[in-house]
């Protein structure tokens, strides 16, 4: 059963927690929920499966409060 970790706010932001996620043997899927003007923009969910879940949660966290990087805009 896959759920939902994370709702990245754009498409950009996603495939990069999924790299981060894949690297560390993460499987992950990812629906775009709406897209706007551009189909870059607009929220994404980051799903991973149940057993994972933890790992898949403090990866993130811990690649969101320690690389800024990941927020920016400016890709």
């Amino acid at each position: 059963m896959w759920k939902v970790i994370y709702i990245a706010k754009d498409f950009l932001l996603a495939r990069n927690l999924e790299k981060v996620l894949k690297e560390k043997g993460i499987v992950t899927i990812l629906n775009q929920l709406e897209v706007g003007k551009n189909e870059l923009y607009g929220n994404v969910e980051i799903l991973v499966p149940k057993c994972e879940i933890q790992e898949a949660v403090d990866l993130i966290n811990q690649v969101l409060i320690c690389n800024d990087d990941f927020l920016d805009d400016d890709d």
